[in-house]
């Protein structure tokens, strides 16, 4: 069975269901949530703000998704952890990821807005010795001239589909980013392929 850490963003908040659906099947599943509406709200009030400042408001936005997604996940086995460290993984083998507590303990990335919860999946990953993430998003992948994007490498990615960080990292630490929609993570997560597009970092 498989093991993933995977990014579940706001394009997909009403389509939680199916996601937990296919995420029960893995071995072992940590979400790290995205900002949705909640960052976007930072956004707004962003005028003015210090980097840093936005930054954190931005993270905490991510805590509160969490807790939403976590409504519909709980019915499928996950908990929702909140880690002052990374050993607390140890005894979780599915949950929502609360990020904020984490972050601020560590707090490697730069406080900017191209850094975003997919930046810090990737990191999570890398934290987690993970090699691969899988971001699920409305988009289902990178769009080609006809269809979806197979794969790219992460050098050449030009795509607003990830934040301007995220090839950075992948190609920092050596780890791939698989982007589909819902529904086709099932067939990720039972047969290890499925329609999306595969970002190669290594």
């Amino acid at each position: 069975m498989i093991s993933v850490i995977v990014k579940v963003g706001g394009s997909v908040a009403d389509r939680l269901e199916v996601i937990f659906r296919a995420l029960s099947k893995a071995e072992r599943a940590y979400v790290i949530p995205g900002g949705w509406v909640f960052a976007d709200a930072v956004r707004k009030v962003d005028a003015g703000l210090s980097p840093t400042t936005s930054h954190w408001m931005a993270i905490a936005a991510m805590n509160i998704y969490g807790l939403f997604i976590a409504e519909v996940a709980e019915n499928y086995g996950f908990s929702v952890l909140e880690p002052n460290e990374f050993k607390e993984f140890e005894k979780c083998k599915r949950a929502v990821v609360l990020p904020y507590m984490l972050l601020r303990k560590y707090d490697e990335l730069p406080h900017s807005w191209d850094v975003t919860s997919d930046s810090i999946s990737v990191w999570f990953a890398h934290m987690l010795g993970f090699k691969e993430v899988v971001k699920v998003t409305a988009a289902g992948g990178i769009s080609g001239e006809k269809d979806i994007l197979p794969a790219v490498k992460a050098s050449d990615v030009k795509s607003n589909v990830v934040d301007p960080y995220t090839p950075e990292l992948l190609l920092k630490y050596g780890i791939n980013m698989f982007v589909c929609s819902p529904e086709e993570l099932k067939d990720y997560i039972l047969r290890g392929r499925a329609k999306g597009t595969l970002i190669e970092g290594r």
